[in-house]
C-alpha cells in the first residue's frame, strides 16, 4: 500500500531520512517537491523502507540582504558569504568535505539554526557543542567525542561565537521573531548576564556557584563575562559591545577545549577553529557572522597557522609621520627573507620578542608566531627587555638543534585616527588613551626632573613599580632632547629606542655565548606603530644587526 504525504508532514517521518547515506542526504534536503510517496510496509518492514518518490519542501531560505547588519558590522558575511568562505579556506588548507566533520558551538536560540543548516548541507550533519549564549559547554568532553566520529583520514571544523540580533529599526541586542506581534532580547541569555554582572560592579553580591545543573549554564555565562564588566560599562553602546566580550570569554574557553583535548583527532588530523559573531535578522533576510578569528590546530592541538588576516586596511597617517615604516605583514615578509639570505631555516629558529605588554603590540607577535613558531617574550613596560640577560640565555636554551633566533624590540606609539601622536583608540571604549601610556608618563617625569620642579625617584628596593622607575631612569639621559624637539610625541619613541638598544646591547655581550654551537642572533630594532581599530599596525626597522654567539657584530641585514 502506498500514500502521499502532504509536504509539510514529511518532517514527522524522520526513517525516511534515516537511510539516506550522507551525500544523498545532501541532496535530499535540497530537493523541493510538492509531496512524497511513501511505501507504508515500513512500518512492518523498516529495513526493506522503499521511496519511490522522496521530495522535501524545505522552508524559504531568507536571502534578502539586511542593510543595518552592515552598517553596525561592516566587515560581516551573510550565511552564503560565509559557507563560501570557510570552503574555500579549507580546501586551500587540504580539507576535503567528505571527510569533514563540523562542530557548532552556537547558541540554543532557535534563530541560529538557519547558518547550522547551511553548513550541514556542506559539511553533513554537525556535532553540537555549545549551549546558552553559545559557549561551549559540552566542553573538553564533548571534543573528544566529536574527534572520535571524524571520518578515518579526515579533519574537523569548529564555528562558534555569541550572537546578537538587530530589528528591523536597527536597534541592537532585539529582534522580531517569528509570529510573534512583538520581538525580544536577543541573545537573552547575554542581556540577562550583563544585567547581572552591571549588578556585581555596582555592588550587588554575585551568585553562588551552583550544585545541580538545573540553571548552571547561565551561571557560568554570568561568571565568565564578569571579568568584562568594567569594559560594559564604559562602553559607547553597550548592546554592540557585548557580543564582542562574550566572543573574547568564548575564546578563551574553546583555547582550554583544545588545550586539553586537541589531541583526540586521530593521525595527521587538523582542527580549523572559526570564531566570531552571528548576527540575527528579521524575518526574511538573511542572517550575518562576522568572522574575529579562524586558526588552524594540528592533532597536538597546538595553534599552527591562522586563516584569517585582521586589521589589514593601511593607515596612510602613519607614513606621513614615520616615513620608511612597514605594515607588519610587509616586515614579517622581510624579515623572513632577509634570514633566509644569512643562511637561517625557519624550521629552526626561534623569535624572540621585546615589545611592550600593552595589548595592542599582540598582532605583531602573532604575525611573527606564523612564520617562526611562538614567540619567547623578554619585554617589559615601554618594550625595554627587562627579562634582562637571564631571560636571554633560557631563551638561547630553547633553539632548535642546529638552528639560530631573531630578536625583535622596540617601543611603540599610538597614532589615532584624528593622526595625533601618542595615543589611539581602542576597541569597546568611547575615548582612547596613551599610547604608550609608562613612555607617557615616563616622559613626563623626567621633563619634571629636567625643569627642576620635581626630585629623581629613588631606587626602588621591590619589584611593585620597578619596571616604570627603570623606564623613567634610562629615559632620563634624553631628557634635554625631549624637551627641545620640535612635537615630544614624535621624538618620544626614538628616545626610547635609543635607550633599549643600550640594554640590548648589554644583553647580547653577556648572555650571547648562551647559543649553541654555530648559531646566529639576528636582532631588529625599531619602533611599533600601533593604529585604530581596523587598520594595519606598523614597525619602523632602525637597525638589523647579525651577531655571532660571541657577541660580535658580524653583518648589518638590509630590509
Amino acid at each position: 500500500m502506498k500514500i502521499t504525504f502532504p509536504a509539510f508532514l514529511l518532517g514527522l517521518v524522520p526513517v525516511a531520512n534515516a537511510f539516506v547515506v550522507p551525500q544523498q542526504r545532501r541532496s535530499v534536503q535540497k530537493a523541493n517537491f510538492d509531496a512524497a510517496v511513501v511505501d507504508t510496509t515500513f512500518l512492518n518492514r523498516p529495513a526493506a523502507l522503499s521511496v519511490t518518490k522522496l521530495s522535501a519542501v524545505v522552508a524559504p531560505i531568507d536571502t534578502k540582504e539586511f542593510v543595518q547588519a552592515k552598517q553596525v558590522f561592516p566587515d560581516a558575511m551573510t550565511n552564503d558569504e560565509l559557507i563560501e568562505f570557510m570552503t574555500t579556506t579549507l580546501r586551500a588548507n587540504g580539507y576535503d568535505e567528505r571527510k569533514t566533520l563540523i562542530a557548532t558551538s552556537l547558541c540554543c536560540d532557535e534563530v541560529n539554526r538557519p547558518l547550522e543548516n547551511a553548513l550541514s548541507n556542506t559539511f553533513d550533519t554537525n556535532f553540537n557543542m555549545g549551549g546558552l549564549a553559545g559557549f561551549p559547554f559540552g566542553g573538553a568532553t564533548s571534543f573528544g567525542a566529536m574527534a572520535s566520529h571524524i571520518p578515518d583520514g579526515g579533519s574537523c571544523a569548529v564555528i562558534y561565537g555569541p550572537h546578537v540580533g538587530i530589528d528591523s529599526k536597527g536597534n541592537v541586542g532585539t529582534v522580531e521573531r517569528r509570529g510573534r506581534k512583538s520581538g525580544g532580547a536577543c541573545c537573552g541569555s547575554a542581556v540577562a548576564a550583563s544585567g547581572y554582572v552591571a549588578g556585581v560592579l555596582g555592588g550587588e553580591e554575585k551568585a553562588s556557584l551552583p550544585t545541580s545543573p538545573l540553571d548552571a549554564q547561565q551561571y557560568f555565562v554570568g561568571s565568565m563575562l564578569m571579568p568584562f564588566a568594567e569594559r560594559l560599562e564604559s562602553a559607547e553602546d553597550r548592546m554592540k559591545e557585548l557580543p564582542y566580550a562574550l566572543y573574547d570569554a568564548q575564546s578563551d574557553l574553546m583555547k582550554r577545549i583544545l588545550a586539553q583535548s586537541g589531541s583526540s583527532v586521530a593521525g595527521d588530523g587538523t582542527t580549523a577553529v572559526l570564531g566570531g559573531i552571528q548576527i540575527n535578522t528579521p524575518p526574511g533576510f538573511t542572517d550575518y557572522f562576522l568572522p574575529l578569528s579562524f586558526d588552524l590546530y594540528n592533532s597536538d592541538g597546538k595553534m599552527v597557522k591562522k586563516l584569517l588576516k585582521t586589521d589589514v586596511k593601511p593607515f596612510p597617517k602613519v607614513q606621513d609621520t614615520f616615513p620608511g615604516a612597514l605594515t607588519n605583514d610587509e616586515l614579517v615578509d622581510k624579515i623572513t627573507a632577509a634570514l633566509k639570505a644569512k643562511g637561517y631555516d625557519e624550521t629552526k629558529t626561534l623569535v624572540a620578542t621585546s615589545l611592550c605588554c600593552d595589548e595592542v603590540n599582540r598582532p605583531l607577535e602573532t604575525e611573527l608566531s606564523e612564520a617562526f613558531d611562538t614567540n619567547f617574550n623578554m619585554g617589559g613596560l615601554a618594550g625595554f627587555p627587562f627579562g634582562g640577560a637571564t631571560s636571554f640565555g633560557a631563551m638561547a636554551s630553547h633553539i632548535p638543534d642546529g638552528g639560530d633566533c631573531v630578536v625583535v624590540y622596540g617601543p611603540h606609539v599610538g597614532v589615532s585616527a584624528t593622526g595625533a601622536v601618542g595615543t589611539t583608540e581602542r576597541r569597546g571604549r568611547v575615548n582612547g588613551g596613551a599610547c604608550c601610556g609608562s613612555a607617557v608618563a615616563a616622559s613626563g617625569y623626567v621633563g619634571g626632573v629636567f625643569s627642576g620642579n620635581d626630585k629623581e625617584a629613588e631606587f626602588p628596593d621591590d619589584p611593585l613599580d620597578a619596571q616604570q622607575y627603570f623606564v623613567g631612569s634610562m629615559l632620563m639621559p634624553y631628557a634635554e632632547r625631549l624637551e627641545r624637539a620640535d612635537d615630544k610625541m614624535v621624538e618620544l619613541p626614538y628616545a626610547l629606542y635609543d635607550a633599549q638598544s643600550d640594554l640590548m646591547q648589554k644583553i647580547i655581550s653577556k648572555s650571547a655565548g648562551a647559543v649553541g654551537g654555530d648559531g646566529k642572533i639576528a636582532v631588529l630594532g625599531g619602533v611599533q606603530i600601533n593604529t585604530p581599530p581596523g587598520y594595519t599596525d606598523y614597525y619602523l626597522p632602525i637597525s638589523f644587526d647579525l651577531y655571532d654567539n660571541k657577541g660580535a657584530l658580524v653583518d648589518k641585514i638590509d630590509l
